[in-house]
C-alpha cells in the first residue's frame, strides 16, 4: 500500500507505516513516548514537568477522560461496598464485579500509557496537581504517571504516635522477680 499523498481529516499529512501494513496519521496517533527507566535517583523522581505540556489528540484526551471517570466511579462504589453486609451474597457479588471493574480500568491506562500519555492525570494547565493521588477513601485507582507522586504522598504522612505501654504487675512477673533473687 503507498503513503497517502492527502492530508488525514485532521488536517495533518504525518503518515507512518504500521508494522502490520497500511498507514496511519502520526497527530492522531503519536507514537508512544519513548519509555523512561525509573529509577530512585532524586533527579528523576523528584523533576517537574515541562512547562510547555504536549498536545495530545481527541483520542489520547477521550480515553483520559475516561480513566479519570472510572477513578471515581470505583472509588464511589467502594464506598458503597463499605455499607453493605460484608457476609451477604449480594455483597460477594458486588465486589466481585468491583474487582473486574478495576482490571479493565488497569487495562484502559495501560492503553492511555501505551498512547504515550505519561502524565498525571489530575494536572492543571500550570502542571500542579489539583487532586490527591491518595485522596479520600482510596484515591486513585489507576495513574499513569511516571512521575510516582503517590510515594511522596505517602512518605509525607505524619508517622503514626507511639503510646508507652503500662505493664501491670503479674502473678508471673512476681514470681520471675522472686526467682530471681538471691538469697
Amino acid at each position: 500500500m503507498e503513503k497517502p499523498n492527502k492530508p488525514c481529516l485532521c488536517g495533518a499529512n504525518d503518515w507512518r507505516e504500521r508494522p502490520s501494513g497500511g498507514f496511519f496519521c502520526g497527530k492522531c496517533h503519536p507514537a508512544p513516548a519513548s519509555t523512561v527507566a525509573l529509577t530512585t535517583e532524586p533527579a528523576l523522581v523528584a523533576s517537574p514537568l515541562p512547562k510547555e505540556t504536549p498536545k495530545y489528540s481527541a483520542e489520547v484526551l477521550t480515553l483520559r477522560d475516561r480513566v479519570i471517570a472510572g477513578n471515581e466511579k470505583l472509588n464511589t462504589a467502594w464506598d458503597q461496598l463499605c455499607l453493605m453486609d460484608h457476609e451477604s451474597q449480594q455483597w460477594k457479588d458486588e465486589l466481585e464485579r468491583w474487582h473486574q471493574a478495576n482490571e479493565r480500568l488497569s487495562i484502559l491506562c495501560t492503553q492511555l500509557k501505551s498512547m504515550g500519555y505519561e502524565v498525571c492525570l489530575y494536572l492543571d494547565k500550570d502542571g500542579k496537581k489539583t487532586k490527591s493521588c491518595l485522596g479520600e477513601g482510596i484515591g486513585c485507582r489507576v495513574c499513569p504517571s511516571r512521575i510516582p507522586y503517590w510515594e511522596k504522598e505517602l512518605m509525607s504522612l505524619p508517622s503514626p504516635k507511639a503510646y508507652p505501654v503500662k505493664h501491670e504487675e503479674s502473678e508471673a512477673t512476681e514470681f520471675l522477680k522472686v526467682l530471681g533473687r538471691q538469697e
